[in-house]
């Protein structure tokens, strides 16, 4: 199960979890400036972690509740330690946005794709 400081938000249905790019961040000599002529190191690149997945519910309520439910975890700036579902961990993440799909799906459950992005701010 995964979890962001404890709370389970997005175990209804199956998720994946993305490591975005890591290392440090670079500026390039400009092709145009005659007078920057190597690479400018800036600082280390902070860790982001980019989730996938689809909410998944019986109901239709059950489904908005935990919509709901991850919405006010956003709008709080939620902060500890991230578990991704195979147990892997990234202690001082902030949920940073949520952004679901443009459409529900229904069948025999009632599903809901979406996008979630943590980081660590430096």
């Amino acid at each position: 199960m995964s979890s962001i400081d404890g709370q389970a938000l997005f175990n209804s249905g199956p998720h994946r979890f993305i490591i975005r790019s890591v290392g440090t961040l670079y500026f390039p000599p400009l092709s145009l400036d005659f007078l920057q002529t190597s690479t400018e190191l800036i600082g280390p690149i902070e860790l982001a972690i980019h989730q996938t997945g689809r909410l998944v519910s019986s109901t239709e309520s059950g489904l908005w509740s935990l919509v709901d439910a991850i919405k006010s975890a956003g709008e709080s700036q939620l902060n500890g330690t991230l578990i991704d579902n195979a147990g892997t961990s990234w202690s001082d993440m902030t949920f940073l946005r949520f952004r679901p799909d443009d459409r529900v799906d229904r069948g025999r459950v009632i599903s809901l794709a979406y996008q979630a992005d943590y980081i660590r701010l430096a």
